[in-house]
């Protein structure tokens, strides 16, 4: 089962957990955001994870909107979105799997965390590919500090299997992937 691969990662939060109840259910995400983006931040390869705090949308922080709900329409606003639960229920995933992306647990049956960079228009991002899991986190390469843009599960196979060919490409060339 997902929750025993890895003895650090947190299990995920069913929104029936809280009745069906959205705002309590958004507001507890928006709790735990805050605990691991805002108020305390994640270290990345030595140096702090930042987060987008604007355009902030009904008080809520950019960076937490993407961690928690999905566009509408790729042609249209990219800040046109609505909840996604597979990403609204694994929230507490992003810190976890950033700060464990190099992990030397020994946990059952994990195949640890496949780190790739790739250019982003004038920028290097990271990714870094829970596949076990079928999680994906996106971080950009700044000159301090690294930002955060984005963690999601990713449904289907043929997505992963794409994402692993990156991998493997990075790891033959050693340079950002085009």
């Amino acid at each position: 089962m997902i929750e025993n691969i890895c003895l650090w990662l947190p299990p995920i939060i069913e929104f029936d957990e809280y009745e069906n109840n959205w705002l309590e259910y958004n507001s507890h995400l928006h709790n735990i955001f805050l605990r691991d983006f805002i108020n305390d931040k994640p270290v990345f390869q030595g140096k702090k994870v930042e987060v987008r705090i604007n355009p902030k949308d009904n008080g809520v922080e950019h960076a937490f909107i993407h961690l928690t709900c999905i566009s509408k329409d790729t042609k249209a606003d990219i800040n046109d979105r609505t909840p996604d639960f597979r990403r609204c229920e694994r929230i507490e995933w992003n810190r976890k799997i950033i700060e464990n992306y190099n992990c030397l647990n020994n946990c059952s049956n994990c195949k640890k965390i496949s780190y790739y960079e790739q250019y982003y228009k004038n920028t290097i991002r990271i990714i870094l590919l829970f596949s076990d899991v079928r999680f994906k986190i996106i971080l950009e390469k700044r000159k301090n500090y690294f930002l955060l843009i984005t963690g999601y599960y990713m449904q289907y196979n043929n997505v992963i299997e794409k994402e692993l060919k990156k991998v493997y490409k990075y790891n033959q060339q050693k340079m950002p992937l085009d």
